[in-house]
Order: structure tokens, then C-alpha cells, then sequence
């Protein structure tokens, strides 16, 4: 009788501590990058990750500085952690299966960033100002095929 009891208790619990175990990990690591275009539909621009931020420009006319229009994400998760875009950032950075071969590159774009000054840009710059600057720009590029 004893036997069935302490059978049943450790039938009951095994399944609970099965549970809470840790898991091997499963060989295929998530990878994030950065949208092809904003919400605005502007085209993608310069980009990097340090392997703890992705940083994406989303330039009005290729030749700006790559910092007026950007988003940052969470290279661990892919959420947005910062919009300088006007607003026009999408949600998460867009995700797929990537080898460790990719995540050294990626050490090595940190490493390089990381050698080179910080940008200077308005802080204060709103996003209003930015998308009218889209804007004017996107407005500018079609007068010139006219006229072209």
C-alpha cells in the first residue's frame, strides 16, 4: 500500500518537474534586421548591428545624412526602441533563422561602430519637422522627373 502512494505522489509530480526543466537549445538562433522600407514607404538606407542595436536610416533623398531619419531595435528581441522616423517606424525589426557565422559579422559591425564618433543631430528636431522634410523632399524628386 505504502509503495502505491509514494508511486502515485512521484507519478504526479514528475510531470511538473518535466515542465520547469531547462531545455537544450534547439540549434536555430533568431536573427533580426532591419525593415526594407518605413511605413512611409522610403527604402531602406545605411544600417549595422552591434549585436545589442540595430540601427536603420530611412533616408528622403539617398545623399542625407543617415541620422535625420532612423529606428532603432532590440537586437535580442527585434522590438522598436527608438522612432526617429516621423513616426513612420514599423513595429519590430523583421526576423529570421541565422547561423553563428552571422552573429560574428555582426560582433564585427558592433566593433566597427563602435571605433567610429557618435553622429551629431537635432535633439530637438520634432516629427512633424521630419515629415514635413519627407515631404519636401519626396515633392522635390517629383518636380525633377517633370522637368526632366
Amino acid at each position: 500500500m505504502m509503495y502505491r502512494v509514494v508511486f502515485i505522489l512521484l507519478a504526479s509530480v514528475l510531470p511538473v518537474f518535466a515542465a520547469v526543466a531547462p531545455r537544450a537549445p534547439s540549434g536555430i538562433t533568431t536573427c533580426y534586421s532591419c525593415p526594407g522600407q518605413d511605413n512611409g514607404g522610403f527604402g531602406l538606407g545605411q544600417h549595422s548591428n552591434d549585436g545589442t542595436t540595430i540601427f536603420c536610416s530611412y533616408p528622403a533623398d539617398p545623399s542625407e545624412n543617415p541620422t535625420d531619419f532612423f529606428c532603432d531595435y532590440s537586437a535580442t528581441d527585434g522590438h522598436l526602441t527608438q522612432d526617429h522616423d516621423a513616426g513612420l517606424c514599423p513595429g519590430s525589426a523583421a526576423s529570421s533563422a541565422c547561423s553563428t557565422r552571422r552573429k560574428r559579422s555582426e560582433l564585427k559591425a558592433f566593433e566597427a561602430r563602435a571605433a567610429q564618433p557618435a553622429p551629431s543631430f537635432p535633439e530637438m528636431m520634432t516629427p512633424r519637422m521630419a515629415l514635413a522634410k519627407k515631404e519636401l523632399a519626396a515633392a522635390m524628386m517629383v518636380r525633377d522627373e517633370d522637368e526632366a
